[in-house]
């Protein structure tokens, strides 16, 4: 009798200590544009960003930036120029205008696992001699954009890491 006491104790003991967890549930949690909670948080799509989503990530890329290119394919290469970030056609999407100091691009920003709109990424994308694509992110305290690079150019291929400062 003694086990069967000892098992019911222990059952019991585990039992109270589930029910006394502060489990976070999504009773009271709003998530806009018809997002789903999971343990009281917003899980934010693709352009949305904030604890309930209803942030549009694109805008705080939108402005005039001073461009810094530093590239480190071979001999060092270091290039500035102005360009200009506006926002596209989808709620996620990004003109770059003067990227590369004579063409544009479409980007991307996507959601990273902290809710924030701080990923970009500019697909693969051709124009002229030129043959681009990147990856980067947003510093939302400097307000700083750091893409890494690959591109051809005149048959040259270049890595490097384009700064964009907020003008």
């Amino acid at each position: 009798m003694t086990k069967s006491f000892a098992k019911i104790f222990v059952a019991l003991a585990f039992l109270f200590a589930i029910s006394g967890c502060d489990r976070k549930n999504c009773s009271d949690v709003v998530c806009d544009y018809g997002m789903t909670c999971n343990q009281g948080q917003c899980y934010c799509p693709d352009g949305y960003e904030g604890t309930d989503c209803s942030t549009v990530s694109a805008n705080k890329y939108v402005g005039s930036y001073n461009v810094n290119e530093a590239c480190y394919t071979g001999a060092s290469n270091f290039f500035s120029y102005p360009a200009y970030i506006t926002n596209g056609y989808r709620i996620n999407e990004l003109q770059i205008s003067n990227l590369f100091g004579m063409t544009s691009a479409i980007a991307y920003v996507y959601t990273d696992a902290s809710n924030q709109g701080n990923v970009i990424e500019v697909p693969m994308q051709s124009q002229g001699g030129l043959t681009f694509s990147g990856q980067g992110t947003f510093d939302p305290i400097n307000y700083r954009i750091t893409i890494n690079f690959n591109y051809t150019y005149n048959f040259s291929s270049y890595q490097c890491t384009h700064t964009f400062y907020k003008q």
